[in-house]
């Protein structure tokens, strides 16, 4: 991830995070990958912030609490949660079986930095 240079992230469970990917509307799938490229962009420092923080190495890094820190598709998810989060909790709750995870991530995004 270039945010942090860590490259020891599990590509399963990235695999599996992308489900949420299932909160992009079909309008918005075309251009997609070139909205989350100038969202990445925008949003750099307080990625840079979050990971700095909650990632690996991180002050308070805890993967076994919020695995999203340590996962590159964790970009995604905030992207979804600036664009649409309670479709993003819709899709999460009902593709991936770990609620807490998300609530927890969403406030580390929101308020943690």
């Amino acid at each position: 991830m270039s945010l942090t240079a860590y490259a020891g992230f599990d590509r399963d469970l990235s695999q599996e995070i992308l489900a949420v990917l299932k909160s992009v509307s079909a309008e918005e799938q075309d251009g997609y990958a070139r909205q989350l490229e100038a969202y990445a962009e925008a949003n750099r420092e307080r990625l840079g912030q979050l990971y700095g923080k909650y990632g690996p190495g991180g002050k308070f890094a805890d993967e076994s609490r919020c695995y999203l820190t340590h996962q590159p598709a964790s970009i995604v998810v905030c992207e979804r949660l600036d664009t649409v989060p309670m479709w993003l909790t819709s899709v999460w709750n009902n593709e991936i079986d770990a609620e807490t995870v998300l609530e927890r991530f969403t406030q580390f995004w929101r308020f943690g930095l």
